[in-house]
C-alpha cells in the first residue's frame, strides 16, 4: 500500500495523489471536470477501487457557495438511486477545506471516447446502450431526478460494453415539499450542444428535457456527428431553438426507418411533442427488436451496414443484371481462352466527416489502404493521428511485415505530436514504442536503447510499469510489447 505524500489536503493546486482521505487512499487522477477533479483511490476498509470526486478550488468561493451546495446536490440525488445503469455514490464527506464524492469506479471509457476510436456503432449495440440508458433515466425520473446534462461523456461503457449514467452534478430533484432552486430566474445550465429549447430559455424542466438531450446525444452516436455541429455555443443554442436536424438516414442509410423516428421524435423542439412517459419511449424501443428487421443489422461486424448503404436501388441491379446476361451471351461464343481474373483493392472514397472515415478503416483494421484513405482525405485530425497508430501496426501484422513502413508511420505519428506533447501525450508514447518494437525486429540495438533509455524511460516512466496501460483505443501489439518491454528493463536493472 503506498504512504501518503506530504502534499497537505488543503494544497488542492497540487496533484493530490498519495494523500488519504477518510477510508480512502488516493492512487492516481483519472480526470479534471468543469466542477471536479476525479481520482482513483482504494477504500482501505473493504480493499476495493473507487471513484474519488473532488470539488476544485477554483469553484468554491465560500462555505454557502452555489456550486458547493451543487456538488453536494449530486451526491444526494445519486446516492439515492441504485440501479445497474447507473454510477453508483457511496458517500459524501469533506476533510479540512476539501469537499469531495467517493463512487462506483468504472473500468472502461465515455460514450464519446468510444465512437472516437471506433467510429458510430453498428444497429444492434447503439439500440442496447439505448435501452440501458432509457431504463436508467426512468429510474431516475421515477424518483423526482431530472439529470439536465445528458451528453456522451456522461455515459460511461464497462469493459463488457454495458452503458452507466454519471454525473447528476446538475441534477434538480422534484419533489413537491422541498423543491431545490440554485439556479437564478432564467440562468441555465448543461452542454449547449445537447441541450433542450426548454432548458436554453430557462423553463421549468422534466424529464422530458432528458429526452431531448439523449435524443441528441443517440443523434451523435450514430451519425458520427452532433445534429448541430456549430461553431460556438450561441450558434448552437438557436439551431436548437428553430432548425430542424438533418435526417438521421441521411447519414447512415443501413439504420431502419422506425429507429430515426424515435430518434428524431425524442428531439421535438416541444416538450408534448416527444414520448410523453419514460415507458413510452421504452415500448418503442423494445417493438424494434420484437419487429422484423433485416438480419444484416444484426451482424456484430458493421462492415455489412456499410457496403448495404452504398448499393444501388434494385431496378437498377436488376437492368444491370439483365444487360450482363446480354452481352455474355453474345461475347461468350468467341471466348475459348479463360481470362485471368484480377482483383483489384478496393477504394476508400472520402467520406463526409473524418469519424466517418475512420469508422470504414476500423471495420477491416488490416487493410492498409483504408487508414491510408483517413490520412489522405483528413490529414489535420485526431483521427489521422490515431490511423498513423493503427497502419502501423497493420504493416506489422502482415504475413511478412513491412518494418521500413511501419516505422515509418509511427515515426510521422511522433512528427504530427511533437509541438503539442502534452495534449497527445498517449500518443507520442504509442509512436515511441512502436519505433522500439521495429528497431528490435530488426535487432538494430544501438537504436533500440536509444529509444527506451533515452526517450521512452525518462519522458514517461509511469507507463513503463506494471499495470494495465491506461491508453484507450491502444492496439493489442503494441500493448503486449509494452508489457514485454517492462520485463526486458526490469531485468537490464537487476
Amino acid at each position: 500500500m503506498a504512504t501518503p505524500s506530504s502534499n497537505s489536503p488543503s494544497d488542492k493546486s497540487a496533484d493530490l495523489s498519495a494523500i488519504q482521505l477518510g477510508d480512502f487512499l488516493l492512487l492516481r487522477q483519472l480526470g479534471v471536470g468543469g466542477m471536479a477533479e476525479v481520482y482513483l483511490a482504494e477504500q482501505i476498509s473493504l480493499g476495493r477501487m473507487v471513484a474519488v470526486k473532488i470539488l476544485r478550488d477554483d469553484t468554491v468561493t465560500g462555505s454557502n457557495s452555489v456550486l458547493l451546495r451543487r456538488f453536494e446536490q449530486e451526491a444526494r440525488a445519486a446516492g439515492g438511486l441504485s440501479h445497474p445503469n447507473i454510477v453508483q455514490v457511496y458517500m459524501i464527506g469533506h476533510q479540512n477545506d476539501l469537499h469531495y464524492i467517493v463512487q462506483e469506479y468504472v473500468q472502461g471509457q465515455n460514450l464519446s471516447q468510444w465512437f472516437k476510436r471506433n467510429g458510430p456503432p453498428d444497429y444492434r449495440l447503439g439500440l442496447k446502450w439505448m435501452k440501458q440508458v432509457a431504463v436508467a433515466l426512468k429510474a431516475a425520473s421515477d424518483a423526482g431526478i431530472v439529470h439536465r446534462d445528458i451528453k456522451p461523456e456522461n455515459i460511461m461503457l464497462t469493459r463488457s460494453e454495458d452503458a452507466k449514467v454519471t454525473d447528476f452534478g446538475l441534477a434538480q430533484l422534484n419533489e413537491k415539499n422541498e423543491k431545490l432552486n440554485l439556479t437564478q430566474a432564467g440562468t441555465t445550465m448543461g452542454t449547449p450542444w445537447y441541450m433542450s429549447p426548454e432548458q436554453i430559455q430557462g423553463e421549468q424542466l422534466d424529464h422530458r428535457t432528458d429526452q431531448y438531450s439523449f435524443g441528441v446525444t443517440c443523434y451523435h452516436m450514430f451519425a458520427g456527428q452532433p445534429p448541430f455541429p456549430g461553431k460556438n455555443s450561441v450558434s448552437v443554442a438557436v439551431q436548437h431553438l428553430k432548425d430542424n436536424p438533418k435526417p438521421l438516414r441521411e447519414h447512415r442509410r443501413d439504420l431502419p426507418d422506425s429507429l430515426c423516428r424515435i430518434i428524431h421524435r425524442m428531439m421535438e423542439k416541444k416538450p408534448e411533442d416527444r414520448f410523453q412517459t419514460n415507458e413510452d419511449l421504452l415500448a418503442a424501443l423494445d417493438a424494434l427488436e420484437d419487429g422484423v428487421l433485416d438480419p444484416a443489422l444484426y451482424i456484430g461486424d458493421s462492415a455489412w451496414s456499410w457496403f448495404r448503404a452504398s448499393l444501388p436501388s434494385i431496378p437498377f441491379m436488376l437492368i444491370g443484371v439483365l444487360v450482363c446476361c446480354i452481352l455474355g451471351m453474345g461475347f461468350g461464343r468467341r471466348v475459348f481462352d479463360v481470362p485471368k481474373i484480377v482483383v483489384e483493392e478496393p477504394g476508400f472514397p472520402r467520406q463526409e466527416t473524418a469519424a466517418m472515415q475512420f469508422a470504414k478503416a476500423i471495420v477491416d483494421p488490416s487493410n492498409v489502404a483504408a487508414w491510408k484513405a483517413v490520412l489522405k482525405h483528413y490529414p489535420r485530425t485526431d483521427e489521422a493521428l490515431w490511423a498513423h497508430v493503427q497502419l502501423g501496426v497493420s504493416l506489422l501484422n502482415r504475413q511478412t511485415p513491412d518494418l521500413d513502413q511501419a516505422n515509418a508511420a509511427f515515426v510521422d505519428l511522433c512528427k504530427a505530436v511533437v509541438l503539442d506533447r502534452s495534449t497527445h501525450r498517449d500518443l507520442m508514447f504509442l509512436g515511441l514504442l512502436g519505433q522500439a518494437y521495429v528497431a528490435e525486429q530488426k535487432s538494430d540495438t544501438e537504436r533500440w536503447h536509444k529509444i527506451v533509455y533515452e526517450q521512452l524511460s525518462p519522458e514517461f516512466p509511469e507507463k513503463l510499469q506494471q499495470g494495465e496501460l491506461e491508453v484507450s483505443g491502444a492496439p493489442a501489439l503494441l500493448r503486449e510489447y509494452r508489457e514485454r518491454l517492462i520485463q526486458q528493463i526490469g531485468e537490464a536493472r537487476q
